[in-house]
């Protein structure tokens, strides 16, 4: 038998995919007398229901993140990860934090009865510290910090040297005892266990619209100045949010150029035309500033 798809196609997984609130979502891409190939989309907790049929399959999760069971054992999945279960062992999935699309290829065809699943529920998740309440409660610690930086800076005009001696040797105690140790142990553990979620669930660039967000707000912030009386204390902060905007922006577009940018010239060329074309004309597209 030929392919159910008539014709050779490539397609990505989340244009592809089929999403349903009733169970989780399945397409068949080809199907031969020795294969199938489906797209299995699951919204965040729903599962493929545990069974174990007398076929073989290959698994690989092209979104996301879940958890899938391979005989007796429960794995945690994630984008990129590749699954065999041979024919008679127990499998299924399940989506944990979000959706997860994957490519399920079953040798030979299920018949009817092969999807019938176990009445057996998954079993039960460890136990695990939580990580993300434990750095959020460290930065929340650290951001009082942040004030003094801005105090000092908007006082550092007025004081007299000793006192402005003692406030530095203050700030460089916390940056340098507190903040540098800190980044430093976020680069050897957090962004790295980090890193791999988001290659999982495609949200690479969020942090610099975080940044872009931040600007905004403090943009905002000096239109409201500029629209009032400039007394000294709106003076002071004009200061501040100038400096801000600067180190903030000088961060941002360092990162856009040495992270991201590099990374276009991967897209297609069809790819690089449109993103071209709409950032070098329009409204919103990027003209150069003078």
């Amino acid at each position: 038998m030929t392919l159910e798809q008539s014709t050779a196609f490539v397609g990505r997984s989340a244009e592809l995919a089929k999403f349903s609130a009733e169970g989780f979502g399945r397409r068949t891409l080809a199907e031969t007398d020795h294969l199938r190939v489906v797209l299995a989309a699951l919204e965040d907790g729903q599962e493929i229901p545990l069974h174990a049929p007398p076929l073989d399959l290959v698994m690989t999760i092209v979104e996301g993140t879940g958890q899938v069971m391979a005989g007796a054992s429960v794995h945690p999945v994630r984008a990129g990860d590749v699954v065999v279960i041979p024919a008679g062992e127990t499998r299924g999935l399940r989506a944990v934090g979000g959706r997860l699309v994957a490519v399920n290829v079953v040798s030979p065809p299920p018949g009817p009865g092969d999807h019938s699943h176990a009445a057996a529920p998954w079993p039960a998740e460890e136990e695990a510290p939580d990580v993300a309440a434990l750095i959020l409660a460290e930065h929340s610690g650290l951001f009082p910090h942040l004030t003094d930086l801005g105090s000092l800076a908007a006082d550092s005009a007025r004081l007299d040297d000793h006192s402005l001696h003692a406030r530095l040797q203050e700030v460089l105690g916390f940056l340098r005892d507190g903040l540098l140790p800190h980044a430093a142990e976020e680069e050897r553990s957090v962004y790295p266990a980090a890193e791999q979620m988001l290659r999982a669930v495609g949200g690479a660039t969020r942090t610099m619209s975080t940044d872009h967000r931040f600007i905004g707000q403090m943009v905002a912030e000096l239109e409201g100045i500029e629209k009032g009386s400039l007394s000294e204390t709106e003076r002071e902060r004009v200061r501040r949010l100038l400096y801000g905007l600067q180190a903030l922006l000088e961060v941002h577009f360092t990162k856009e150029n040495e992270v991201y940018v590099p990374l276009l010239n991967r897209l297609s060329a069809a790819e690089r035309r449109a993103l071209h074309a709409r950032l070098s004309g329009g409204e919103h597209g990027h003209q150069e500033v003078t």
